[in-house]
Formats: structure tokens, sequence, C-alpha cells
């Protein structure tokens, strides 16, 4: 069932009953004011007719026989009884059986009774006459009212006619709630995949579709953002493995080409595994990259020392590449060691710090690292990593993160632009900051962790 049928049927189903109420209301208010006239005409007759019998009877005393035929003083439905206070008939204008002890009794102890006999009503008074004589009198007739069933009957076309109104105003009332959600509807019936670019219309009110329209929004950008990063993904994987493969297979095919010599074969072998390990080293960080975005795996942590990993980088980094070098300065070294200790997964650590650090000497001209630990004022252990490379400008400092991205200064220097991408998502899953600044000498790229909690 749509909803706009449910909310339909709702605001329906509650107006019905509200105006059901309301009408039973006034027909039962009615129908009690003209019962209480019917009773009041009864009493009045009640009286009168024994105004009447003491008029025409000095006394009243017990008959044995009802007046007959008497349908020119009252009609037959209706009767009129006369009882003294020893429960003795003194007079009726119909014989009634109906009429107990027990309903005397509490005529005269209450002074007024109602009670029906059969399907008419009756009403009792215990009645003083003019004479001193304590009389009660039992008026009975049928309440029959044609203003209460006229009443009865516009009330019952009202409520259908009323049902009817609700009913249309219901359902257009859904449907212009529910236009806003149409039409988002169908705006996003019309975002492709080839064409995430369109937004939906979040309009000016501050209402739950508008919020709906915004969180639909954040989602598209977020979508729109993987796939552009997948399609950068696959078009910049392609060109940073066909390169090497490329340059393996023209060395093995050039070589193949005729006879060598052994010192040939073995410059062709020693070139197909600079081009292997180049291959290794980009499939490596492919895969970690992609095992972080996916979260497909729990990451363990556990107690890591900053500086011990710092140690492990260089030493990793120099031992792939001889002619890097590095330049620590320790003179902000705390007096325990174990200040430097946070909550991390040593293995992500160390994979982030060797890129951090191979850039720094890859990208300086002297191929010299700065590296500096300390504490910082808001108590965050910081490492500081500097190089003499070319400024990195405003512009480009958010673009290095992203997959495959590298600048045109840096064109000439060989790498593939995965590194620093994999050190943000790293240090992202370590609560950790980044920042670069610079100085007149090189960039500084400055990593601030949380210390450990105790």
């Amino acid at each position: 069932m749509q909803i706009r049928t449910k909310l339909t049927l709702w605001f329906i189903g509650v107006s019905a009953l509200l105006l059901l109420m309301s009408l039973i209301f006034i027909y039962i208010n009615f129908r009690n004011h003209l019962q209480n006239e019917y009773y009041t005409s009864l009493q009045s007759k009640a009286l009168m007719a024994v105004a009447m019998l003491e008029k025409n009877n000095t006394t009243l005393s017990p008959k044995t026989k009802d007046v007959d035929n008497q349908d020119d003083i009252l009609p037959s439905k209706e009767n009129i009884l006369v009882y003294n206070t020893s429960f003795e008939k003194l007079f009726s204008f119909h014989d009634e059986e109906g009429i107990t002890k027990n309903i005397l009794t509490l005529i005269k102890s209450n002074g007024e009774y109602k009670f029906n006999l059969g399907k008419y009503n009756a009403i009792g008074l215990k009645y003083t006459s003019n004479s001193g004589n304590e009389l009660i009198i039992i008026a009975k007739g049928m309440f029959i009212s044609d203003e209460l069933l006229r009443l009865g009957n516009i009330l019952i076309i009202t409520f259908l006619l009323f049902l009817s109104v609700i009913a249309l105003t219901g359902y257009s009332f859904a449907g212009q709630v529910l236009s806003p959600l149409t039409k988002t509807m169908n705006t996003l019936d019309d975002i492709l995949p080839s064409d995430l670019s369109k937004r939906l219309n979040e309009g000016k009110n501050k209402d739950e579709i508008t919020r709906l329209a915004i969180t639909f929004n954040k989602l598209l950008d977020r979508i729109e953002e993987a796939f552009n990063i997948q399609k950068g993904f696959l078009s910049n994987i392609s060109h940073e493995l066909r390169n090497p493969l490329a340059a393996i297979i023209s060395s093995i095919q050039v070589t193949f080409n005729r006879e060598r010599s052994i010192s040939e074969y073995k410059q062709c072998l020693e070139s197909v595994l600079h081009d292997a390990s180049d291959l290794q080293h980009i499939s490596s960080h492919l895969m970690e990259l992609a095992r972080l975005s996916s979260k497909s795996d729990k990451i363990m942590f556990g107690p890591v020392r900053i500086d011990e990993v710092i140690w492990q980088s260089k030493a990793w980094v120099k031992k792939n590449n001889p002619g890097y070098q590095f330049k620590f300065d320790t003179s902000s070294f705390p007096a325990e060691a174990e200040a430097f200790e946070i909550q991390a997964n040593d293995a992500l650590l160390k994979t982030a710090f060797v890129n951090l650090l191979e850039n720094a000497s890859k990208f300086s001209p002297d191929h010299i690292g700065y590296i500096k630990l300390y504490t910082s004022i808001n108590q965050q252990i910081a490492v500081e990593i500097k190089d003499t490379a070319n400024i990195i400008n405003k512009l480009e400092m958010e673009q290095i993160f992203k997959p495959f991205y590298r600048s045109n200064i840096t064109n000439n220097i060989k790498g593939s632009g995965i590194g620093l991408s994999l050190v943000a998502s790293i240090l992202k899953i370590h609560n950790a900051e980044l920042t670069i600044t610079n100085d007149k000498k090189g960039n500084i790229f400055t990593v601030y962790f949380n210390p450990k909690s105790e």
C-alpha cells in the first residue's frame, strides 16, 4: 500500500471518528432534551387528571374497575394511574399489569421515579392534593418524536457528505505533502552511473524532505567521488603497470634477437630485475591501498614506540637506496623514551614513514632528508620530516594525497603517485594529523600522534 493511500485512510479514520462522536453527542443531548420535555408533558397530564378527579369527586376511594372507552380523553397507548400511599389503586384509564409494589415503593421513597413499562415510558410522582390527600400518580406513554427522527436522518446524511469531502480532501492533502518526495524520487530515477553530477533540489524549507535531499546529495557526492577515484585508479593502474611490463618484454625481445655475451645477458637481467622490482613495489602499494580502502580486514593495534619505527623505516630506505642520507635531530627528545609510545599498527606505520622518508630524500637535490621528533605544546607526539625540494604550492597540497596524482614539477623523477595516498589512509586509521608547511629551504611534513592513554 502506498504512503499516500495510508495517509488518506488514517486521515479519513481519525476525522470520521471525531465527526461521529460529535454527531452522536448532539443526537444524545437532543434526545434527552426531548425526553425531558415528554416527561414534563406526562407529568402535566397526570396532575390535570387528578385535579379533574378531585373536582368531580370530593373523596377518592379504591376502585375495582378501570375507566373504559376514554379514547377521547387519552390515546389508548397512554395511561394515568392514581394510588394512595397504601398502594391501593384509586383510578386508571386502562388496566395496567406492569405496576408492581416495588415500583410504587420507589416512587413513594424518591418522590419522583422514571421507568419503563415494556416499550412504554412512565413517570411516577408522589403528590399531595389540594384536599390534603397523599397520592401516587403514574403517567405512562410512548416516546415518539418526529423531530428526533428528522434529526437522525439529517445527521446520517451530514456524516456521509462530510466523509466524502474528508476523503477527497485527505487524498489531495496527502498528494501535496508527498509531492516533494515524488519529485525527489523522479530526480533519483534520472541519475545514472554515467552522469553523477545531478543533485536533488534541497529547497528553502527546513522540513524532513529537505533533510532527506541534503542527505541524498551528500551520499551522491561520496558516490561520485568514489566513481571518479575508481575511473582514475583503473586508468592510472593500467599505465603504471604497463610501463614496467613493456620494459621487461622489450628488454627480453631485444636480447633474443641475436646471441649476446655473458655480460650483455647479465646487463639485461639487471634491467629486468630493476623493472620487476618496480612492478612489485607498485603492486604491493596498490594491494595495501585497496585493503585499507575496503576495510575488509580488522587492523590490530598495540603499543608502538614512534622513535623505533622511524629508525627501522630509515634503515629500510637506506638499504634499498644507498645514495639516500638522513640527518636526525634528537635535541628535543624527552627524558623518558616511553613518552613516544602510542597505540598503533607497527607494520602500517613503517609503510607510511618509509614513503615519507623516501620522498624526502628522493625529491631533494642532495638526497638528504631531515628528521626531528618532539612533543608538541598539546602533548602530542610530533614527527617532522623535511626535504630541500621545490616548494609545494597550496593548490597542490590537497591533490598530492589522491591516488596517482603527480605534480608537474616532479614528472621527471621516477614514481607512481601512490605513496602519499597510502600514507594518508594509514594516518587516518591511526587518527593522526598530517600537516604540510614550508620554509625557504623546502617542505616540512609533520605528523601528530595522540599519546598512549593511561
